[in-house]
């Protein structure tokens, strides 16, 4: 979908990779070896963002004792592990859950303890079987209220969403879910026509957040990877197919060229969550033993030193055009340009017209 329809549906696919997954033993906290550092991060709404609390109705997320909005370290670590994951080719984190065999939770962890790389740099639990990641995240902290909470607008939302069953909307297990941007939306995009909704209060676009990041032991493909999924891409050029744009053959292809951004949080289907990531300083320590003998080796990078490091480091990725990059990207990419709108859910109408996509989810 959108074949032959005048609206996208909120949400494409990106194909893994059918390599099989590689393992490594990780080196552990006890050990004084690799790359150590801290990176500090900031990032802007570029559409509203709403991170919820769970409670109904749903609230912005926030501090016990200050009562202001913040990002929990959690939802961070999460977009930027699923991403890693991707990139990375490496297995999900969580048993039980709907994608392909290759990737699942014991693909993490080979028979003699190695793991792939992100459960070596973000973590690895499967029972009595237990890996602390050597990447942790920091809370993402409220840096330019734009304009203060109390003045954030209010906008109703749809709940509930196809399940894996439903197979038009989950066409095969081996592809990760994604959201188009709404590229420059000030505003929610209302539901179309349906009626279970929640009310939710995000962070208005031009809202700022900082947060930092630690490692320890990272391994130079580590680091590598970490990198580039917190910065991405500012210059990417995507072209879509007319198969990819729902058209005949016959008509031509279209190629945008933009940066690459990240989508946080919930309400992502109208148009939350688009935001740009930086990372503003990088503390790099390459050999934590000198801490030991006086002489600490540590290292600052910013401003156009630290372009140049991240440029150096996120190239392999930049460079790579398999269909899991490509894929990626076209999902990614935010311009204004992108003739992939308007972009909703369908409607209950639309369900009733079509017989061929069935309402309930087939078994």
């Amino acid at each position: 979908m959108p074949e032959r329809n005048h609206f996208w549906n909120p949400y494409r696919w990106v194909r893994v990779s059918d390599r099989a997954v590689h393992h490594d033993a990780p080196e552990y906290h006890h050990r004084l070896s690799g790359l150590s550092g801290r990176l500090w991060c900031e990032f802007e709404a570029l559409t509203p963002v709403f991170i919820g609390d769970g409670g109904t109705p749903a609230r912005f997320v926030r501090h016990a004792r200050s009562g202001q909005p913040y990002i929990p370290a959690t939802s961070l670590k999460g977009v930027i592990r699923s991403l890693a994951e991707i990139v990375g080719n490496a297995a999900v984190p969580f048993g039980g859950v709907h994608v392909d065999e290759p990737h699942r939770l014991a693909e993490a962890r080979a028979l003699d303890g190695a793991l792939d790389i992100a459960a070596r740099m973000f973590g690895y639990l499967d029972g009595g079987k237990v890996f602390a990641g050597l990447v942790r995240f920091g809370d993402a902290e409220l840096a330019e209220p734009h304009p203060p909470p109390s003045q954030w607008e209010q906008y109703e939302v749809a709940v509930g969403q196809p399940k894996p069953k439903h197979q038009a909307f989950y066409p095969s297990n081996d592809r990760r879910k994604f959201y188009h941007h709404h590229v420059n939306a000030k505003n929610l995009v209302p539901p179309a026509a349906i009626k279970q909704t929640a009310t939710v209060r995000p962070a208005p676009s031009g809202t700022r957040f900082s947060f930092t990041v630690d490692f320890t032991n990272l391994r130079d493909a580590e680091l590598d990877l970490l990198l580039y999924c917190l910065v991405l891409e500012e210059q990417a050029t995507v072209t879509l197919t007319p198969a990819a744009l729902g058209r005949s053959a016959d008509q031509e292809s279209v190629t945008l060229q933009g940066p690459l951004r990240h989508k946080l949080g919930g309400a992502k289907p109208h148009g939350a969550g688009s935001v740009r990531l930086r990372v503003t300083k990088l503390k790099l320590q390459t050999d934590p033993t000198t801490r030991y003998r006086g002489n600490d080796a540590t290292e600052m990078w910013e401003g156009e030193r630290l372009n140049g490091e991240l440029l150096r480091r996120t190239a392999q990725y930049c460079k790579r055009t398999d269909q899991t990059m490509r894929e990626l990207r076209a999902m990614l990419i935010y311009t204004t340009k992108d003739p992939r709108c308007p972009i909703q859910y369908p409607t209950y109408r639309w369900f009733q017209t079509r017989s061929q996509v069935p309402l309930k989810p087939t078994t």
